[in-house]
């Protein structure tokens, strides 16, 4: 068994727990030279992962490791870790020399002390950052700052190790622990939560995309606070304006107890500020009381918010079954025209449509239709869900539409088509690849509905990218004189795409399928912290290779407008686009990115 130094030296690593964070660390400590001798992975996620960033590493038990191991690296969850170490110690399993190191932000190296106690030698070590457990948190190591703690005469020890790692170590005693991680969590997650609570209501508001309204004003606030601190604070509380937050309070309130806390955080938050704001002079004492009496005021929160967004349309649409209905109620309704096509088991996705039509024309048709010709041999146009009464009485809830069109296949299809829409060669690739004809099909509809409706724009969701893309070519190729315009794809909470294809999943597979997000939005972090395109596609492959329960069909990146595969080289956006089943269901997902060139 080695002795510390200065220097660590090049030592038999072991590591326990092969999470994002022990994992990557692991992987890291062997790209320096030190030999990683086994991990520990229970589940098949870890067990992925594992064999991901530490192939050809054993999979050991916790006692193996100790036994083998120079060096234990301790990952596991901070509830668990006391127990861990003392359970071990009562069976004598620590060793003399051996390093002890434990990446816990809430502990020092006291929780290490029944290990030290048998000759151990107790490091801790916290990187300040988040963890995606893939290959691409190796290279944000650098400069990132590690809280280290450890006894004085094995300090160096701790630091050279994250020198090693390319971070900055910066020492923490031990008693400061708990504070420094409570600020690291209030701060990063607790911004999550604010950050969601102003998106949802956005969202309720009826903007499409709450984040693209959020993301300049949130990059440039938070800049600020690091750079000035409460300095850079702006805004109602410090100009004094009462009658403002009065006013934000009283329009969350209205929008119903679905929104119920985001009206406590906001009051609990605009005191502090307030408070906090008349301490360092921003406000006088008399604008901070009158803001304080604001808040303090009780407010009415409604059970329910029952009255839709204002509309000049009709609150109920019109229901059309044929083309003769159709042409009569379109006959009503003079000005711009705005169609959004949907197949029916409409959610939160297709609602998102519905506002950015309105947005742009003055009257808003709704095609609901489950277009037989986009479905192949063995797919589940049979199966695919149906509920008209359900799909109306959420476009009346939502307000705003005019028209609903539901026809049967005699009103679309009356006779076999003889003419049929060839879509060319991108619609041979990724889901044309998988799914022949689809897009044929697809195409089909959407020339026969563009024909009966005569919209001047019509809306498509960003999730369904190739599609999307065929359409416009589609309009532009034959001249159709209509405005396509796209939405960024809905998301559940945990990042999944809305589809009406998620009520297949069981509730297992609901939980597994968020993976595909979660590999796509590592792509995207990887693209804009500067990677090219190869390592974009690896990153995203890792996470999705790793992620249970989920079966690749495939993974690209491509030009977001030919769908041609992108160069190595390639700079500027391109699109990560995803297929694969869970379960026997096959979803799709995509997100933009923007490369920058390789070196």
């Amino acid at each position: 068994m080695s002795t510390a130094s200065n220097r660590p030296g090049r030592l038999g690593v072991g590591v326990v727990g092969a999470g994002r964070v022990g994992a990557v660390l692991g992987s890291a400590l062997r790209s320096v030279g030190h030999a990683v001798v086994g991990v520990t992975a229970v589940s098949a996620e870890s067990r992925d992962r594992a064999e991901a960033l530490l192939p050809s590493v054993p999979v050991l038990t916790v006692e193996e490791i100790v036994e083998r191991a120079e060096l234990v690296l301790l990952t596991v969850p901070d509830d668990v870790l006391p127990d861990l170490v003392r359970g071990l110690a009562d069976l004598g399993r620590w060793q003399t020399g051996q390093l002890l190191v434990h990446t816990s932000g809430r502990f020092g190296t006291d929780v290490l002390q029944p290990a030290a106690e048998q000759g151990a030698i107790p490091l801790a070590i916290h990187p300040a950052m988040t963890f995606t457990g893939t290959s691409l948190d190796i290279s944000r190591f650098t400069g990132c700052p590690f809280a280290v703690t450890a006894a004085a005469p094995v300090l160096p020890v701790a630091q050279a190790l994250v020198v090693e790692l390319g971070g900055e170590p910066v020492v923490l005693e031990e008693a400061d622990r708990p504070a420094y991680h409570a600020a690291l969590a209030h701060g990063a997650n607790h911004l999550v939560t604010l950050v969601s609570q102003a998106q949802r209501v956005l969202a309720a508001s009826g903007l499409p995309d709450p984040g693209a309204y959020l993301s300049p004003l949130l990059t440039a606030a938070l800049d600020g606070a690091l750079r000035g601190g409460e300095h850079g604070l702006t805004g109602p509380v410090v100009r004094g304006d009462a009658g403002t937050v009065d006013a934000h309070i009283r329009a969350l309130a209205a929008q119903g107890h679905e929104v119920t806390d985001v009206v406590e955080t906001y009051r609990h938050l605009a005191g502090v500020t307030t408070r906090r704001a008349l301490a360092s002079g921003r406000i006088t004492e008399p604008a901070a009381a009158r803001i304080l009496d604001v808040l303090a005021e009780p407010v009415e929160v409604p059970d329910r918010v029952d009255e839709p967004r204002p509309s000049d349309s009709p609150l109920e649409p019109v229901v059309v079954r044929t083309r003769a209905e159709l042409q009569a109620a379109l006959a009503a309704l003079p000005g711009r025209r705005a169609l959004v096509m949907t197949m029916g088991a409409l959610h939160e996705g297709h609602l998102a449509n519905v506002r950015e039509a309105r947005s742009r024309g003055d009257h808003v048709v709704v095609s609901i239709y489950v277009n037989p010709l986009q479905f192949g041999p063995g797919e589940d146009f049979e199966n695919y869900p149906r509920d008209l009464d359900a799909d109306l009485a959420l476009l009346t809830r939502e307000g705003g539409v005019d028209v609903v069109f539901a026809p049967d296949d005699g009103e679309i299809y009356p006779a076999e088509p003889l003419v049929r829409i060839d879509p060319g060669p991108v619609a041979r690739t990724l889901e044309g690849a998988t799914r022949p004809g689809h897009f044929a099909g697809v195409l089909q509809v959407v020339t026969k509905v563009f024909s009966l409706v005569r919209p001047d724009v019509a809306v498509f969701g960003q999730k369904d990218a190739q599609q999307l893309a065929l359409i416009r070519t589609l309009v532009r190729d034959l001249d159709l004189g209509v405005e396509i315009a796209a939405v960024p794809t809905r998301r559940e909470d945990d990042g999944l795409a809305m589809s009406s294809r998620n009520s297949y999943l069981t509730s297992t597979e609901r939980a597994q399928a968020a993976g595909i997000y979660r590999a796509l939005a590592a792509g995207a972090q990887a693209a804009s912290a500067g990677e090219g395109a190869p390592a974009v596609l690896r990153v995203t492959d890792e996470v999705l290779s790793a992620a249970e329960g989920i079966d690749k069909d495939y993974l690209v990146l491509v030009d977001p407008e030919t769908f041609l595969p992108l160069a190595d080289d390639h700079r500027g956006p391109g699109l990560l686009a995803v297929a694969a089943r869970v379960g026997t269901t096959r979803l799709i997902d995509n997100m933009t990115v923007d490369l920058a060139p390789t070196a």
